[in-house]
């Protein structure tokens, strides 16, 4: 118990679930573009392995972490946030969109983890059209960050936003280009 004192004077539950949160939303970020960099065909075959590595590790973590920095703000005493709120959108009393999103942001990263597990059950369509929901799933978890983050008046962190928003943005549109590119030189060919 003294250990538990300890460490909780050396960390307060609000530096703890911000750092949880920035480490999550990194994690997310970094599993986006590793995942859409995989899609794309013009990387080489080992490229594409070491990067659905990195995907997957970075998903899980991103999930593991975000649910940590949710139920660590049941022990806040600032807001006071109980279960429910943290459990179901757009219940919590002060800021709940920004909250809900964020809540919502949690499930679809747990539903994009659980439909690459069953990847064989679900089948391969099933799957991709699920794991569409990333970009939303990413989106939200920005959207959360900025507008209740309490670092986002840190320049840095504002900045940090800014640029991994716009890197999701761009690889995205590539992503895009490289399918309708794909897709016009398959018709060609037939």
């Amino acid at each position: 118990m003294e250990l538990l004192n300890s460490i909780s004077s050396w960390f307060s539950v609000w530096d703890t679930t911000r750092a949880l949160a920035l480490t999550s939303y990194l994690l997310l970020f970094v599993s986006m573009v590793a995942g859409i960099l995989q899609s794309m065909k013009i990387m080489p075959p080992k490229s594409r392995a070491n990067l659905s590595i990195a995907h997957t590790l970075t998903g899980w973590l991103g999930l593991l972490f975000g649910v940590t920095h949710g139920l660590v703000l049941l022990y806040d005493t600032y807001v006071g946030y109980s279960i429910a709120e943290i459990l179901i959108p757009f219940t919590a009393k002060k800021d709940p969109m920004e909250i809900g999103l964020g809540v919502i942001a949690m499930y679809i990263m747990f539903l994009l983890v659980l439909s690459s597990d069953l990847l064989k059950r679900l089948g391969k369509n099933v799957w991709r059209s699920v794991h569409y929901l990333a970009f939303p799933a990413f989106l939200m978890a920005l959207y959360h960050g900025v507008t209740i983050g309490t670092d986002t008046a840190i320049p840095g962190i504002k900045i940090m936003y800014i640029i991994t928003g716009l890197t999701v943005a761009v690889l995205v549109v590539l992503r895009i280009n490289v399918s309708l590119k794909t897709k016009k030189k398959k018709q060609l060919l037939a």
